[in-house]
């Protein structure tokens, strides 16, 4: 079953008279660091998934940049299940095959996988870009939002059985060209709510062919923005468009990336979205329901030098020792990765070079990007997704290709970030889009899910052989957020302090596993677990052994009315 009943120790709003732990143990050492290491094992797991991008020979835009997925425990079972979002034939240019659909694959126990694509209903083909998981109703089982060019789908998960197409009757009917998108509750109303990122007004007809000796995709500059969005939900199923009330709606935003986070600690979630060749946005949450973007005052708008960058993908995790927030980027070749450190000031400060990243991520063109303690010493590590948008590259420039290696950097402990080399698979070069992450056989070592821009998925088991220990918490929340996006978890394992806030989004196009994974060294008890829910409750857990998932309780929370064993 996916969650048991965990006794809470200490549960109080503002935690009054609570009493710090301690275990007795010594102090946290840090180990050696091993080497890290993945291994593609799809084929041999039965993970026999493929993505089509629909090109045809002509380079319309969408083609060149889709291609997201997800870890979903569809069916609540403990085990993470992988969606693949596919592209689809375009009108009119059907090729030999059976036609594109989405995927799913059910996870058998951490073993195998089985296509459960026709038995769940998710057999649907459209020009799909990426996901996102989020109980909306909350009735225990993750539902799904697919966007994509043209149109959008959302799928209420029937207790885990099958996803029933509810987009028309939910008011989700979101036009347009839309790419990453989150879930949260922004006005803290136990309700969740849906953005969605949008990118580029185009249409079949609306598509401009670019290249004078030889045709190429356009760059973004040659097409209109098309403003994100931000719908509510009311609880019932239904949503309401609330882009321009809530002050999201901007006229020159080119939106793929997405990141979540209480930035400033008000208790109120902020929305940062990166933009290709527009300056990124810094969206600050308040009391009111209304955002307040303060992209260019906070830092975070623009270069150093006030350019904008093609950027794509984006997460956002503790990479500092002293508990800094730090938010990585993507972006293309001969810019590399941005990395800006959130100050106590509000103001943003850009890293990337000092940490030791600009370098070895310019010549790659960069999408999926996430945060993940490779080999669980504490520290967050960083995996980037590279591949370049034109098929066609080495006719622009010898020195580029389409496929491009992954990468990934080990952090030291000091936000300082070492390029890992191979990795074992991890350097296998592909058209990178698309990343999850997530512990797929409950091993405790966090694994990866990559969704190419056409062609066969990688699932990248973490083989590393490391005497760290680990922890990871699956939180379960009330009413219609039971997955408790945007509570604040802070956990004490000797010296060791870590924090991290439960959201959905992030990477590109792509939703990880929303359990909270904790590197502990060579902690062997953890000391505290303070979890800080959105309404204020606060839950404080002593004592706990490590090497296993558990799960915390909001204090409100009853099993049989979520439909959960």
């Amino acid at each position: 079953m996916k969650l048991r009943f965990l006794t809470v120790l200490c549960v109080v709003l503002f935690v009054p008279g609570c009493k710090r732990g301690n275990s007795g143990q010594p102090p946290t050492i840090r180990q050696p660091a091993p080497e890290v290491r993945f291994r593609d094992v799809a084929a041999e797991v039965g993970l026999t998934a493929s993505r089509h991008n629909g090109a045809f020979g002509e380079r319309w835009m969408p083609e060149s940049i889709g291609g997201g997925g997800a870890f979903i425990d569809y069916n609540a079972d403990g085990f993470l299940d992988v969606l693949v979002v596919n592209g689809d034939w375009w009108p009119g240019h059907p090729y030999k095959g059976t036609r594109p659909t989405l995927l799913l694959f059910r996870n058998e126990g951490g073993k195998r996988f089985t296509d459960v694509t026709k038995a769940t209903g998710l057999a649907i083909s459209l020009q799909g870009m990426g996901a996102a998981v989020g109980d909306y109703d909350g009735d225990g089982f993750d539902d799904l939002f697919i966007s994509g060019v043209g149109e959008c789908r959302l799928f209420h998960n029937v207790r885990g059985e099958k996803f029933k197409d509810v987009t028309s009757v939910s008011g989700l009917n979101d036009p347009g060209w839309s790419s990453s998108a989150a879930w949260l509750d922004y006005n803290r109303d136990g309700r969740l709510d849906l953005f969605v990122c949008h990118y580029l007004r185009w249409t079949p007809a609306l598509n401009v062919r670019c290249g004078t000796t030889f045709p190429t995709y356009c760059r973004p500059q040659e097409y209109e923005p098309e403003t994100c969005r931000l719908y509510k939900g009311s609880g019932d199923g239904r949503f309401q468009d609330v882009t321009k009330a809530s002050g999201i709606q901007t006229e020159d935003s080119k939106a793929l990336g997405v990141v979540v986070r209480d930035f400033n600690q008000d208790g109120f979630p902020d929305i940062m979205v990166a933009n290709d060749m527009t300056p990124n946005r810094l969206f600050m949450g308040t009391r009111s329901g209304r955002f307040e973007e303060q992209g260019m005052q906070l830092g975070i708008g623009l270069t150093e030098t006030g350019q904008v960058r093609g950027s794509m993908g984006m997460d956002a995790a503790q990479c500092w020792p002293d508990g800094g927030l730090g938010v990585a980027i993507g972006n293309f070749f001969g810019e590399g990765v941005d990395l800006y450190r959130a100050g106590t000031s509000g103001l943003f400060t850009e890293l990337a070079t000092q940490a030791g990243l600009r370098k070895p991520s310019q010549p790659y063109v960069t999408f999926g990007l996430l945060f993940l303690d490779a080999d669980n010493d504490g520290d967050q590590d960083l995996y980037i997704a590279n591949g370049n948008i034109y098929d066609n590259v080495k006719l622009m420039d010898p020195k580029q290709t389409h496929a491009q290696p992954g990468q990934l950097f080990a952090n030291d402990g000091n936000g300082q970030f070492t390029d890992a080399g191979p990795a074992g698979d991890i350097g296998l070069p592909s058209v990178g889009r698309g990343a999850c992450r997530g512990d797929f056989d409950n091993d405790g070592r966090v694994d990866l899910l990559l969704v190419p821009n056409s062609g066969p998925v990688r699932l990248l088991r973490n083989e590393t052989l490391t005497p760290n220990h680990w922890l990871s918490i699956e939180l379960l929340g009330v009413l219609r957020n039971t997955n408790g996006l945007g509570a604040q978890v802070q956990l004490e394992a000797g010296t060791l302090k870590l924090t991290a806030e439960a959201a959905s989004g992030s990477s590109y196009l792509s939703e990880s596993d929303q359990r909270l994974h904790f590197g502990l060294g060579g902690a062997t008890r953890v000391d505290t677990i303070r979890v800080t829910w959105p309404d204020g409750l606060v839950s404080v857990i002593r004592d706990q052994p490590v090497d296993r998932v558990i799960p915390v309780n909001h204090p409100t929370v009853h099993y049989k009315t979520l439909g959960r064993t």
